[in-house]
């Protein structure tokens, strides 16, 4: 599950999911609910590899976001789905399913800002400021 909270020139996300790796999950559904075209119908669907490096979750994941919108402004790739992913200590690996599309260029920054990437009862619960 995820949410947004508004701020002046601000998007606050905050994520919860039963694994840390359904945290990254669930986020690839948030962007593309941000980058969401409004356009149904069928798509081309494509896959982007994505490797990533950090020893810490939180960062991981701004850099998760960061670079599902850095995919979008130049690849205009729409993310849609988590293909496969590998969480593992000090990075992730996965594929990412999505479409060629027109993403409005709203993501300007991923923000550390409040960063939180944290357990929460029988879960885990994550929080993001974006830039927007």
């Amino acid at each position: 599950m995820h949410g947004f909270d508004e701020h002046v020139g601000e998007l606050q996300l905050w994520i919860t999911a039963a694994t840390a790796e359904d945290l990254f999950v669930e986020a690839v559904r948030a962007v593309a609910e941000i980058l969401d075209e409004g356009r149904p119908g069928a798509r081309e669907v494509e896959e982007r590899e994505i490797a990533l490096q950090a020893d810490d979750r939180a960062v991981l994941l701004a850099d998760w976001i960061g670079e599902l919108a850095f995919l979008a402004e130049t690849d205009a790739f729409v993310p849609d789905a988590v293909a496969t992913l590998e969480l593992r200590d000090g990075g992730l690996r996965a594929r990412v399913r999505g479409h060629p599309g027109r993403p409005p260029h709203l993501v300007k920054a991923v923000t550390y800002h409040d960063l939180r990437f944290e357990p929460d009862g029988d879960g885990w619960r994550a929080q993001v400021v974006l830039d927007v």
